[in-house]
């Protein structure tokens, strides 16, 4: 049965090649044919010209999107502190990046004429950010952005000595899941920006904001009465930034004038229970409780002007 399987391969085989060389000849046979002149005037190439509208048509308005989205699989085969310390990427959903244009017919639109909305790392990225943009060009244009990210640090290489005390039986080893300070903390941030009358070139007026928010648990080492603590901070700060100003031309001279509002307030805290400390020598120091409230509010105004 081998046998006649490899003789009918063997035979189209030859048969393919005598098919290839009688074509190859054929064509290598034909006279090549003799330009003939022609009084008849050449086309002259048109440009393609493409609609400067693309996408889905909505009423008033053209829209154009896109999004990119999948699954990240994580396996951590070691330190797992140390791999979120460097990377701090997560198993789960993502959104990769997104992209919504809304775009008025002619400048025809209603309450805008341009709308843009762009994202991407969210989920399971440890930062992430949004973009959004609206205007209608004779009145307004508003610009807001928002950002976050995720801070971990937990390391057994940092601040994570071989302890020695006195009596030699208190010594510790270093600890081989994390030293005394670490951080799993999330940053988010944000700009939003308003400005009425944008084409205006005699005056143009702005309006804006920016809020910062920062919290999440940190470790961090406290010396007293011959031990060393250990101590769980809870932090958690936030700062808003209100604008307000006015830009414009009067004759030959440009100006820019803005008043500035900045707001900050720091509640980190530290409340704990019975704490040993490093050293157990009950001849050194030890808390039964700790707790410290440093409670911190700033103020600053500002104002900038220029011509």
């Amino acid at each position: 049965m081998k046998s006649n399987v490899k003789n009918m391969l063997r035979v189209l085989s030859g048969l393919m090649l005598v098919l290839v060389m009688a074509a190859g000849a054929a064509i290598a046979q034909q006279p090549t044919p003799t330009p003939k002149k022609s009084d008849a005037k050449k086309a002259e190439p048109k440009a393609e010209t493409t609609s400067a509208q693309t996408g889905e048509d909505a009423g008033d308005y053209t829209i154009t999107s896109s999004i990119e989205f999948g699954y990240r699989g994580l396996r951590v085969d070691g330190d797992l502190n140390k791999y979120k310390s460097d990377l701090n990427y997560k198993a789960g959903p993502r959104l990769f990046d997104s992209s919504f244009l809304m775009r008025s017919k002619d400048g025809k639109g209603g309450l805008f004429d341009t709308l843009l909305v762009t994202s991407s790392g969210w989920g399971a990225d440890p930062y992430g950010q949004m973009r959004i943009l609206a205007e209608k060009p004779k009145w307004y244009r508003f610009e807001g952005s928002y950002r976050k990210f995720k801070y971990f640090r937990f390391l057994n290489n940092i601040a994570n000595p071989n302890w020695i005390f006195s009596p030699t039986t208190f010594s510790r080893p270093p600890n081989p899941v994390t030293g005394e300070h670490g951080f799993n903390t999330r940053t988010q941030l944000g700009d939003f920006d308003l400005t009425i009358l944008p084409k205006n070139e005699t005056i143009r007026f702005t309006v804006g904001y920016s809020p910062e928010r920062y919290s999440g648990p940190a470790y961090t080492s406290y010396h007293q009465g011959g031990n060393e603590f250990m101590f769980l901070s809870n932090l958690k700060s936030q700062a808003n930034d209100f604008r307000l100003g006015a830009d414009g031309k009067g004759g030959p001279i440009d100006f820019s004038f803005q008043q500035g509002f900045r707001r900050f307030r720091d509640d980190s805290s530290i409340n704990l229970g019975a704490t040993p400390g490093i050293n157990l020598n009950p001849a050194v120091a030890s808390f039964t409780t700790f707790n410290r409230t440093e409670p911190t509010r700033t103020n600053v105004n500002y104002t900038t002007f220029s011509a």
